[in-house]
């Protein structure tokens, strides 16, 4: 899997954020401080406000405005990933990651957006996430009393702390994309559903939402399995299928849907049921 700084490196610079066609912008008055000094000679360009044109110097004053805003706003230092000018279609944005955290193959990736009233961000902390992460995994071990599968969790949304979790109660306040990893030796093709279903109510009682993929291979330690490997399995010749589903919040009643998608056996196959029927599949 690619760095998520050098895609997004690339993306901007395809976007022409630093583009070059513009004349030089001849304000020596706009002095830079190191820290961008540092970012512009990362991407190769001057280190001088007078070497630069317009779009590069408005664009550098605003990464370190939004750079800025997440460090204070979080008493923590971010390391910057990515930047995405305005554009008629297109919302001003920044990518960096917690520098304690670490990139994490873009698992940690926090998003700032300029609006009218400023900026917003969906950095969440990390350890509600991780706790949630750790919970679904518990389950999981006990329930095919095995270590052979593994939950990796990335957020979505989230609008809850650790210390407001209440006997493991997430309140409907947190989001995640989980992405997990089983042994056909604890659960095949004809067993996920049965395993899709039991989580899914195991994920209603505790208040999450969010998409939910599950994927069966053979003759691998899944307890080997990184972050970072995720997508490079899903080309190998044993990875046998996924089962995914989805639903939303409990407080939406128009909401009370389970859409489910799979490939199983070399055939694909998409449902939609009542959270109901889902949920009484194997009563």
């Amino acid at each position: 899997m690619k760095n998520i700084t050098a895609i997004l490196t690339a993306a901007l610079l395809a976007a022409g954020l630093f583009s070059c066609s513009q004349k030089k912008n001849t304000a020596a008055k706009n002095e830079l401080n190191d820290w961008q000094k540092e970012v512009l000679a990362a991407e190769g360009l001057p280190t001088e406000a007078d070497e630069l044109t317009a779009s590069q110097l408005r664009s550098i004053q605003r990464i370190y405005e939004m750079i800025t805003y997440l460090n204070e706003k979080y008493d923590e230092e971010f390391i910057y990933a990515g930047y995405l000018e305005p554009a008629a279609n297109q919302t001003e944005t920044l990518y960096a990651y917690p520098r304690l955290l670490g990139n994490d193959y873009g698992r940690n990736t926090v998003t700032v957006k300029a609006d009218k009233d400023g900026f917003t961000d969906d950095y969440s902390d990390r350890s509600i996430v991780d706790y949630a992460e750790e919970m679904a995994n518990d389950f999981m071990k006990d329930y095919f009393d095995s270590d052979q599968v593994i939950a990796f969790f990335k957020v979505n949304a989230c609008d809850i702390k650790k210390n407001e979790v209440e006997n493991g109660d997430f309140q409907w306040k947190l989001g995640v994309s989980d992405i997990i990893f089983v042994n056909e030796d604890i659960c095949n093709a004809d067993q996920v559903e049965e395993f899709a279903v039991n989580y899914a109510k195991w994920l209603y009682e505790h208040g999450l939402d969010g998409m939910h993929r599950i994927n069966i291979v053979k003759d691998m330690d899944i307890t080997q399995i990184t972050y970072g490997e995720i997508a490079d399995i899903y080309d190998y010749d044993n990875y046998l299928g996924y089962y995914v589903f989805f639903f939303d919040s409990d407080t939406d009643p128009s909401r009370k849907k389970v859409l489910q998608s799979q490939w199983l056996n070399k055939e694909r196959e998409m449902n939609e049921y009542t959270r109901e029927e889902f949920f009484s599949k194997y009563n």
